[in-house]
């Protein structure tokens, strides 16, 4: 019988450790091959990190984090316009596609600042630089009150540029101020139409929508955990879209409500997005888990949106960790920074995209805690197996204890069995 338990025991016990080594296994993951959807591939620096498309011009400007670098791609001639080197670190990008200026935020570790660069979109050139605090800066364009923002994440303050004169062209004249908002703010969009103000805090998980007339605070909307740049306007139906990367959710307010109408699960750690399509589709870009440089914890996939009903459509495989997106829908094109690969590449902007569909939504979602959850249930599983096996052991020998433990003849049996004695006479 102890054979039998402890054969039986072993077995349960390697069985757990081939499940649990074959559940920490990788899973295999496609990278792009240059064939439908992607048009292009550009190699032109590295790291890049934001992406912004002057939608008259149809110049792509790319942000490049390592080393600071801004360039002006031509995707119509396939051709690199101009590079203009920046300090260490380009975190964002946006471009007025009126007056062709280009705004990019850079950081110098070394001096412990960050820069606003309000750069000439047709030739490069930079015409001021405007001092923002410090930390990986997020910008967003008032084009109609002709004023630009920056957040300093490290500083906890929004930067706020007004152009007095120079916005369109001519010499610059520009006034500078900044305010506070919320615990730590980390990005930020305007809706120039209606005059709102979006921040999103980090901290508290929530987008402070302000008033940029009087700088009155109109609302406080809770959105997903760790709302993160860019966040993303759109003027035309006042929606504004915030990813929450710990959240792994893409929420879209609506501005005139001030309410969150559609939270879209998405996969782990997004970051970028795209939403002025041709197609109407929205396209999330998901980075995944960076926080160690450790490139094997990457997204590869960018997660392609229904823009009507804000159900996702699937995943497309682009590379090793996506980060900023853009989209031209003049030219029907898609743009994707791929961070780990030094690339930006140039998708089409289709309804027919070979995209791996979703059995649910959430799949996707929770594809990254599908192994932690099954490791523990195995260990619970093998807990309660190690459980069973005890308790059935004890049932088995608890008799064979119990009959040795019990004298085959009752104490008492000698005397009750006693041959009588006679009293003397």
């Amino acid at each position: 019988m102890a054979k039998y338990y402890r054969s039986t025991f072993i077995r349960l016990i390697t069985s757990f450790i081939v499940l649990l080594f074959l559940s920490l296994l990788p899973a295999a993951t496609a990278h792009a091959d240059g064939s439908f959807p992607i048009l292009g591939v550009l190699h032109a620096g590295n790291a890049p990190e934001a992406l912004a498309v002057d939608t008259q011009t149809h110049l792509l400007y790319i942000a490049y984090e390592n080393p600071g670098l801004l360039v002006a791609f031509d995707p119509i001639s396939g051709t690199v316009r101009w590079r203009t080197p920046l300090p260490d670190s380009a975190t964002d990008v946006q471009v007025d596609s009126v007056s062709h200026h280009v705004f990019a935020s850079a950081v110098s570790y070394s001096k412990h600042r960050s820069n606003l660069y309000v750069l000439d979109g047709t030739n490069g050139k930079i015409v001021a630089i405007l001092y923002s605090g410090n930390g990986d800066n997020s910008i967003a364009l008032d084009t109609h009150l002709h004023i630009a923002y920056a957040v300093s994440i490290d500083q906890n303050i929004i930067y706020k540029y007004t152009f007095l004169s120079g916005w369109q062209n001519g010499p610059i004249s520009i006034q500078s101020s900044h305010f506070s908002s919320g615990k730590n703010p980390a990005a930020i969009g305007v809706n120039s139409r209606l005059g709102r103000l979006y921040i999103a805090d980090d901290t508290t998980n929530q987008v402070t929508v302000i008033n940029e007339n009087n700088g009155h605070t109109l609302a406080t909307i809770p959105v997903a955990a760790f709302p993160i740049s860019p966040l993303r306007v759109d003027e035309a139906t006042g929606r504004v879209y915030v990813v929450g990367s710990m959240g792994q959710e893409l929420d879209v307010i609506d501005g005139n409500t001030n309410r969150v109408f559609a939270r879209v699960p998405v996969s782990p750690y997004p970051e970028g997005i795209a939403f002025n399509t041709a197609t109407g589709q929205i396209y999330v870009a998901d980075e995944g888990n960076q926080a160690n440089n450790n490139n094997s914890d990457s997204g590869t996939t960018i997660t392609v949106i229904d823009g009507r009903s804000f159900t996702v459509i699937g995943t497309l495989a682009v590379g090793p960790g996506p980060d900023g997106v853009e989209a031209d829908p003049a030219l029907h094109r898609v743009y994707v920074a791929i961070e780990d690969s030094n690339t930006v590449e140039e998708i089409a902007d289709s309804t027919n995209l070979p995209l791996t569909s979703l059995n649910t939504s959430l799949q996707i979602v929770k594809a990254h805690e599908t192994v932690s959850l099954l490791q523990r249930a195995m260990i619970l599983t093998l807990i309660i197996m190690i459980l069973t096996i005890v308790g059935s052991t004890l049932g088995a020998l608890l008799p064979r204890w119990r009959v040795r433990e019990t004298p085959r003849t009752p104490p008492m049996s000698a005397s009750s069995h006693s041959e009588p004695h006679s009293l003397p006479q």
